[in-house]
């Protein structure tokens, strides 16, 4: 993805702060064994259905394989369909039109597994709720609401953790996720499919994937609170936003969890990778379609690039994220080759200019377009 150059040196700027630990907010000292046994919001789920795990941890595996032998195998279109989005920032408008031209052209699956990371997790309730909220997807993404997201923070950046404010995030995310909402992931995570968003924990680091059905099943205000945070943290870009706490509770100790953007620490959340290595596993997966859609570009692009820290860095990570991009793309194909799975993946075109961080909006209509057009005559699937 790409950053526009003033925003990059903003960023860079609160990177170098807070590298350098000139400012900082305390925290209460928690250990492993806490961060283990808490409890996020109190909420406490049902050993059956943990409300989230580590993203490298065997319990990924394990919930993926218990989830096929339940029965989740094939939706009303006789297929098991999975969908992961990733993070790109405002390129997420790309998912809202992809979206509105897969319903247009009467091709899109009724996905059973949608997974979101960042921006593609502000997207994914959207989506496993169905066509019937595609209106709200787009107004999201493209309605204007969006170009508010930057507001800067000014002198408050030197003694926090992020160029920006939080609250229009926050804001934007209350909008759209209400307690309707809530209760319609709810009922479909009854029907036995899957919601997972992931945030990268800054205590453990470690990518966390969080199973929004499960907190939706909960009820209530705090599974309410819990779901809205869980999005604002998976979206918070690190330098750009600040890192989102999460209130926990273990052995009656209270304190606060770190999390922010789960692109930190997984470019999508696809098959777990200690399965890419399964020939013939028995978990169900022949014959199923697996899609991803990359709000952004994949392929390295050409530029000169400026003797800078900010330039410098900036490049740096740019390519850091596309080779991960890469290589997690690669594991996810490699596996469905040998195991008799369809994969279809979905990206910007290489000649595209947008940026992560451009939310004019109509910049964000542009890329929405590019989407909804390639989806509607298929030709954006790779």
């Amino acid at each position: 993805m790409r950053v526009r150059p003033g925003h990059r040196g903003l960023i860079i700027a609160a990177l170098s702060l807070a590298l350098a630990a000139c400012a900082g907010g305390g925290r209460q000292a928690f250990d492993i064994q806490d961060r283990r046994d808490a409890a996020p919001m109190g909420l406490i789920a049902p050993a059956e259905m943990p409300i989230r795990f580590y993203v490298d941890d065997d319990t990924r595996l394990e919930f993926f394989q218990e989830r096929m032998r339940e029965g989740l195998r094939v939706g009303p279109d006789g297929h098991l369909d999975l969908l992961a989005v990733s993070g790109g920032g405002a390129n997420g408008a790309f998912t809202a039109g992809v979206m509105a031209g897969w319903t247009e052209s009467g091709e899109r699956p009724d996905f059973e597994i949608v997974t979101g990371v960042s921006t593609g997790a502000l997207a994914a309730p959207f989506i496993f709720l169905g066509p019937d909220w595609n209106d709200e997807l787009t107004e999201a993404y493209v309605g204007g609401a969006a170009s508010t997201l930057l507001q800067p923070q000014g002198l408050g950046a030197l003694f926090g953790s992020g160029v920006y404010r939080a609250e229009p995030l926050r804001d934007l995310i209350e909008r759209y996720v209400d307690m309707a909402m809530l209760e319609a992931v709810a009922a479909e995570a009854r029907k036995g499919r899957v919601l997972l968003v992931a945030t990268t924990d800054l205590d453990s680091q470690r990518g966390v994937s969080w199973d929004m059905g499960a907190i939706a099943l909960q009820g209530g205000p705090e599974a309410l609170d819990l779901f809205r945070t869980v999005l604002q943290a998976s979206a918070s870009i690190p330098g750009a936003f600040p890192p989102v706490r999460i209130r926990s509770v273990a052995g009656g100790r209270v304190f606060e969890e770190m999390h922010v953007d789960g692109g930190v620490t997984v470019p999508f959340l696809g098959l777990p990778e200690n399965l890419w290595t399964y020939q013939d596993p028995t978990v169900g997966l022949r014959g199923a379609r697996m899609y991803v859609i990359v709000n952004g570009r994949v392929s390295p692009s050409f530029e000169v690039t400026t003797d800078s820290l900010g330039s410098v860095l900036g490049r740096s990570l740019d390519t850091m994220l596309r080779a991960s991009m890469l290589s997690t793309l690669a594991g996810n194909r490699a596996f469905a080759d040998r195991n008799g799975l369809v994969f279809r993946w979905a990206a910007l075109p290489d000649d595209s200019t947008a940026g992560a961080l451009d939310f004019r909006p109509e910049s964000m209509r542009a890329v929405y377009e590019v989407g909804r057009a390639g989806a509607r005559t298929g030709a954006i699937w790779r």
